[in-house]
């Protein structure tokens, strides 16, 4: 007679999930999942900052989100705690991130030049994607610009870095100094509004959207924020764990994009059906693909900047920080 299996093995492999909440994670965000013989325990952790701060110090998740900045420069210096998935939970373009005051004379990336920019950290991934458009698009380097953090940085700085770089305090006042005319502009990575009174900073660059299209249409990339890790100890006896968590995370993308179609085709907001309908014309239908190959375009162009900027003296191939799944 066969013997009753444990409560653990009916469950699957137990794998602590720790990431912010994003639609195309889909079912693991109702705090548990259960799927391909995993027992998956998802862990909100907002802002991400904070999650990154504390998996560089403790490897407390066995699945996590992580900066795709912080994770190559950590790597570099021999930090073998996670192994990266080439699953990206974070694609944002960029232009729009610059903020100046409403009354600036400020409209180009060119302007910048000899100015004074805050950023919240120095190696941020959003930082690391605009130093690198406003010197290869505009003509700028990063040395051509007086830096100024709110934070210490999560990941040590190259001391050729970290000396060309001024630490103002607080986070917050980044945009204090800005209105202040402290300084020229800020770098203010998230979509809400910047903490500021309403209408008393603008973009950089009055039309941002057209920027951000442009860029794409002649590099072929959306920049490349963050991305999904697996502890190392997991990998140890082989990829079956981490070929799992691929798959579940590629079902539960697949099922966000058929509910996106579904939405999109019921009328449920006017004009929505038509701006996923231009959105997929320009970007394709999934523009979050998995895999190594499916990214390698935007991952080169990201380790490109990174080592032109310092952050690591040498350039590797995608596949030495992913695991190919």
């Amino acid at each position: 007679m066969a013997q009753k299996r444990s409560d653990t093995e009916s469950r699957g492999i137990s794998l602590d999930f720790a990431s912010n909440d994003y639609p195309f994670f889909g079912a693991l965000m109702n705090g548990r999942h259960q799927a391909h013989g995993l027992d998956i325990r998802w862990h909100y952790v907002d802002p991400p900052n904070k999650l990154f701060r504390r998996v560089l110090k403790s490897p407390r998740y066995d699945v996590t989100e992580l900066s795709l900045s912080s994770y190559t420069m950590m790597r570099e210096q021999g930090w073998r705690d996670y192994k990266a998935f080439p699953i990206f939970t974070s694609r944002r373009f960029r232009h729009s991130a610059l903020f100046v005051r409403k009354g600036s004379r400020l409209v180009s990336g060119e302007q910048l030049k000899g100015k004074r920019v805050g950023v919240p950290d120095f190696h941020m991934t959003a930082a690391v994607w605009i130093r690198g458009i406003l010197q290869e698009e505009y003509g700028v380097r990063p040395e051509d610009i007086r830096w100024f953090t709110g934070r210490v940085e999560r990941v040590k700085l190259p001391p050729a870095v970290a000396g060309k770089v001024e630490y103002v305090g607080k986070e917050a006042r980044l945009f204090d100094w800005l209105l202040e005319k402290k300084l020229d502009a800020v770098i203010y990575a998230h979509l809400t509004r910047p903490p500021v009174p309403e209408g008393s900073v603008r973009c950089l660059f009055p039309d941002a959207v057209e920027q951000e299209r442009a860029y794409f249409q002649k590099y072929g990339v959306i920049p490349i924020m963050h991305l999904m890790a697996i502890r190392e100890k997991h990998l140890e006896k082989g990829l079956g764990i981490a070929r799992k968590v691929e798959r579940v995370l590629r079902k539960e993308k697949e099922s966000f994009f058929k509910r996106l179609e579904m939405v999109s085709s019921a009328g449920v907001l006017p004009w929505f059906s038509e701006y996923v309908e231009s959105t997929a014309r320009v970007l394709g239908r999934d523009p979050w693909p998995h895999g190594i190959e499916a990214n390698r375009k935007g991952l080169e162009k990201f380790l490109d900047y990174s080592m032109a900027q310092g952050l690591i003296s040498r350039r590797p191939d995608p596949r030495e920080l992913f695991i190919d799944v």
